[in-house]
């Protein structure tokens, strides 16, 4: 009986040591094969783009395209939302929106859609050629993804009030591609083929891996561009300031607080709440310069960080124990971060004691 179990230990001892071997083997195959880490030993930085387009099936027209940066020296995933209705302006051409112009070529070929788009950003933006591109439908990257309930959820909402309520949408789809979970990384390891991407399928998969377990600081960023009575234009001096100062700049840690004022909005059809979001961000020694009501009412918390303060809005955040920073970079704002209380804060205070103190009376 004694030596049955030996035999069996021995045995056991040995497959551990096999599968260990297997392991590691393929750890390191992955990882001298795996041109994403490969890219990332050589520089600071990666960059990445995605484009996604809509279907027949599902969203018809939609175009969301985001170029990213992560940064390995701050752990910082800068993410640059592309507003596809920007127009591009052209000599002896019909001005049209990046949008429009891929929607009508893509109806011809869609490869060379992506191709002209690519270029018309980079006319317009002047964004550096990406490291890695992934390009997809809506419809393929739902199937890929096993038609996540999460997934849809989040994408299925349209028709947004105003455009800060699809930029918090579109955080949102971000923070789900970062939030992925293995099974459904697998998933997407299997389904390949639905992607246009110059990643090779083994580093596909290690990369979002990687990146998961990294757990970088999400930096969600918005395109500058200027409104019209007609149309929406990319705002040139403002895109190349944040490109500078922002984009491919390592934030700054806090500064002086007083150096920051700060704009509140209640979006969030509660009565005083952006009176107690000024008095809280005060007492932490902030300067609120002003604060008003808002009639669109946000069911989240936004807070805009309109000239490079991130790390303040990160601090804001954690003040008011919620909230979205975006930045969205407009130095013609005279504030220099603008807060969007929405109906997911929640601030008690004196006044709130003494109410309820009067309703037990």
């Amino acid at each position: 009986m004694f030596q049955t179990r030996k035999k069996i230990s021995k045995r056991l001892i040995l497959i551990l040591l096999v599968l260990i071997t297997i392991a590691v083997s393929a750890y390191i195959y992955i990882d001298k094969n795996d041109t994403v880490a490969k890219k990332l030993k050589e520089k600071d930085y990666i960059s990445f783009s995605v484009l996604l387009y809509g279907t027949e099936k599902i969203f018809p027209g939609r175009l969301d395209v985001y170029t990213a940066l992560y940064d390995k020296r701050t752990n910082i995933l800068k993410v640059l939302s592309v507003n596809t209705d920007a127009t591009v302006l052209k000599k002896k051409e019909k001005s049209r929106s990046l949008k429009t112009i891929f929607n009508e070529n893509s109806k011809k070929n869609i490869n060379a859609a992506i191709k002209k788009f690519y270029l018309d950003l980079h006319e317009i933006i002047g964004v550096a050629t990406v490291d890695f591109y992934i390009n997809t439908s809506f419809e393929m990257f739902d199937i890929a993804v096993g038609r996540n309930k999460k997934f849809k959820f989040i994408l299925l909402k349209d028709n947004f009030e105003n455009r800060d309520l699809e930029s918090l949408n579109q955080l949102e789809t971000v923070e789900y591609f970062m939030q992925l979970t293995s099974p459904t990384i697998i998933k997407i390891y299997k389904n390949y083929g639905f992607f246009d991407t110059n990643i090779p399928k083994l580093s596909f998969v290690s990369s979002a891996l990687r990146l998961k377990s990294l757990k970088p600081v999400l930096m969600f960023c918005e395109m500058p561009v200027k409104y019209t009575k007609t149309r929406v234009e990319h705002d040139k001096q403002s895109i190349e300031e944040f490109l500078n100062k922002i984009y491919y700049a390592s934030p700054v840690p806090y500064i002086n607080a007083k150096d920051v004022l700060i704009d509140i909005k209640n979006a969030s059809r509660k009565p005083r709440m952006a009176e107690k979001a000024a008095w809280l961000l005060r007492k932490n020694k902030l300067d609120v310069l002003e604060w008003s009501n808002l009639y669109t009412a946000y069911d989240k918390t936004l807070i805009k960080d309109y000239k490079g303060n991130f790390m303040q809005a990160l601090r804001i955040a954690e003040i008011l124990k919620t909230g979205k920073v975006i930045v969205s970079y407009n130095n013609r704002i005279y504030s220099d971060i603008g807060i969007f209380i929405g109906k997911d804060c929640a601030i008690y205070d004196n006044l709130d004691k003494k109410e309820e103190q009067n309703d037990k009376d």
